[in-house]
């Protein structure tokens, strides 16, 4: 995890745990390898993050699995039901999870 100060007038930390493609918790911060993030403010949950292809949650197990160096994807910012269902599919590779992911992204 990663811990820096962002404003020193207001006093607050701010720290990233990362996930890579398996789901696992990684210090490699290199961001082709990242797949979704958490921001804490103080300790407490702030913001959730996950990798997008095409304005959609990007599947490393999917069609453009074996382009990641080729394609260019972004990390956005969503709700913690899509991260949730995001990181479950990463973790199990059950695509019914990646399906809510994905119905959630288009809500958030």
């Amino acid at each position: 995890m990663n811990s820096f100060v962002v404003n020193q007038n207001k006093e607050y930390t701010l720290t990233e745990m990362y996930f890579d493609k398996n789901g696992v918790v990684t210090d490699d911060v290199d961001n082709k390898k990242i797949f979704a993030k958490i921001t804490y403010r103080n300790d407490k949950p702030h913001s959730f993050h996950i990798r997008t292809f095409q304005n959609a949650p990007y599947d490393p197990m999917g069609t453009y699995g074996n382009r990641e160096k080729y394609i260019e994807t972004k990390i956005k910012k969503v709700s913690k039901s899509t991260f949730d269902f995001y990181v479950m599919y990463l973790t199990t590779n059950n695509s019914i999870y990646m399906t809510k992911a994905q119905r959630g992204y288009l809500n958030d």
